[in-house]
């Protein structure tokens, strides 16, 4: 398989064991202004929807996600649910230390069971310890140390999961691992010692514990505005439109101004509408590229999304975290497969692809 720029090809495989190559940007300020270099950049290119789209039967991975080195499982939410919660995950694995980055896309509900340690925001760093957290947006992918015997389970939240559990703008929690407890109260405290408790005595296993966790989160879920409801939606069809989506397609057609879509989009998304679309372009790109089987019209969407080959690998790098075993190959980073697999599968539920949800 092969791309081309410039009408020259670039193995895939070449592609990714130059990742390495690049060194890891953590430019902060061109991500929140959403610019990339080279400056002139702009994200734009209209294309066909949907070729990033496609989704898998909705099925339990259980194992057949894990490795030799740890357990992974993973659990379609209750229907009911289905609108608020991504999916419900466990983890965990035996004694050591592993050190990997956390593209942090989406909202978290993250119950550590048993193990400690650390998260590193551009020199800020947060602890990991047991007990139950909360994390969503972040700037660039966050370097992470855990110390093992280590477990954790919990669930992935959708904009309308966090918006409705939470009520907190995800711009207010931007590259933070929270105590759980600042944006829920006490009562998450009290639930998650019941669950540590339960699993640390085998009195409870990893698919009850995650369906607790979603029992808990459904029962204090708050109404969203509806026409805010609506405005999310919009902004998701536009995320799964293109690699590239027209910043003209996301602010046109809308019943407010374009200050308040770009107000919108930082309270429920974290970000200035362009720094957005630059992430989820490289976390989907990774995405992409991490697949078995990549299609001609999968790598040639990837090479018109882009700048060159250089930009790209930069941005999967600093966006998603990526090495080469991320992007194909060998075993993946651990939490490479906590995001990869499911959430960008789970994003899109509610439209058809090439639709727009506020035009139906």
């Amino acid at each position: 398989m092969s791309l081309k720029y410039n009408g020259q090809a670039i193995d895939v495989v070449q592609i990714q064991a130059n990742v390495t190559k690049y060194a890891y940007s953590n430019d902060n300020e061109l991500v929140a202004n959403g610019l990339s270099e080279p400056r002139e950049e702009v994200l734009g290119t209209v294309q066909p929807a949907g070729r990033t789209s496609r989704t898998e039967p909705s099925r339990m991975l259980g194992h057949d996600a894990s490795t030799s080195a740890f357990k992974l499982a993973y659990f379609d939410p209750p229907k009911a649910l289905e609108r608020y919660i991504l999916t419900l995950f466990y983890c965990e694995w035996g004694e050591g230390i592993v050190e990997d980055r956390h593209p942090g896309p989406m909202g978290h509900l993250y119950l550590t069971i048993k193990g400690n340690g650390t998260v590193n925001f551009d020199g800020h760093i947060d602890e990991i310890a047991p007990g139950p957290a909360m994390f969503n947006a972040f700037d660039v992918a966050a370097p992470f140390r855990l110390n093992g015997p280590y477990r954790c389970l919990g669930a992935s939240l959708s904009p309308f999961g966090w918006a409705a559990l939470t009520g907190v703008p995800v711009e207010d929690c931007k590259n933070r691992f929270l105590h759980a407890r600042d944006l829920l109260g006490d009562d998450i405290s009290v639930f998650t010692s019941m669950i540590i408790e339960k699993c640390l005595a085998d009195e409870m296993t990893a698919e009850q514990a995650c369906f607790a966790v979603a029992d808990w989160i459904g029962a204090r879920l708050k109404p969203i505005p509806a026409t805010h409801e609506v405005f999310i939606e919009h902004v998701l069809a536009w995320l799964g439109s293109s690699l590239n989506p027209r910043l003209e397609n996301l602010f046109d057609g809308q019943p407010y101004s374009r200050r308040q879509m770009e107000r919108l989009v930082r309270r429920y998304f974290g970000f200035a509408p362009r720094g957005l679309a630059r992430k989820f372009r490289a976390i989907r790109a990774a995405h992409l590229l991490a697949q078995d089987e990549l299609s001609d019209e999968g790598a040639a969407e990837i090479a018109e999304a882009f700048v060159d080959q250089p930009h790209m690998i930069r941005e999967i790098r600093r966006f998603s975290g990526n090495t080469p075993t991320g992007l194909g190959g060998g075993e993946d980073p651990m939490f490479i497969k906590l995001t990869k697999i499911r959430n960008l599968e789970r994003l899109r539920p509610y439209r058809e692809i090439g639709t727009d949800p506020c035009k139906s």
